[in-house]
């Protein structure tokens, strides 16, 4: 079902009042890997072994360049955790609010045009057959 222009409107104010709620954010992304660490004695060198770890690394882009800072479990990660978090809610809402406002861009009618639609119809009513007769017969 499709929704009315006022449930639009409606949805895109509460998008509208959810980004000025948003927190703190950051772009970037926090990956989480194991590696081995190099020494032939140690059982990460087996290939059953995942290697040691977690490690975690957040990476983002700066000027262009690509910008990585490992980190280490506790508040740091945490924190940037829920900072990239909520850019990815951001980045989302932002989204829904471009496609709501696209489809009340489509559904609100053009300023003028019901008026053009209405000159067009009462042309054609003035213009009728029997006028264009009644013109010919006086002419000849």
């Amino acid at each position: 079902m499709a929704e009315t222009m006022e449930q639009l409107e409606n949805r895109r104010a509460a998008l509208l009042k959810q980004l000025g709620n948003t927190g703190d954010m950051r772009r970037g992304s926090i990956t989480e890997t194991y590696r081995p660490c190099g020494k032939a004695a140690c059982a990460c060198t087996g290939r059953e072994h995942p290697g040691h770890g977690p490690f975690y690394a957040f990476t983002r882009k700066v000027g262009g360049r690509t910008q990585t800072v490992q980190l280490r479990p506790g508040t740091r990660l945490t924190k940037l955790e829920r900072e990239v978090d909520v850019y990815r809610q951001f980045r989302q809402t932002c989204q829904e609010l471009v496609d709501v406002n696209e489809t009340i861009c489509e559904l609100r009618p053009v300023e003028g045009e019901g008026e053009a639609i209405e000159r067009r119809t009462l042309k054609k009513k003035l213009r009728t057959p029997s006028s264009r007769r009644s013109r010919a017969k006086s002419s000849g």
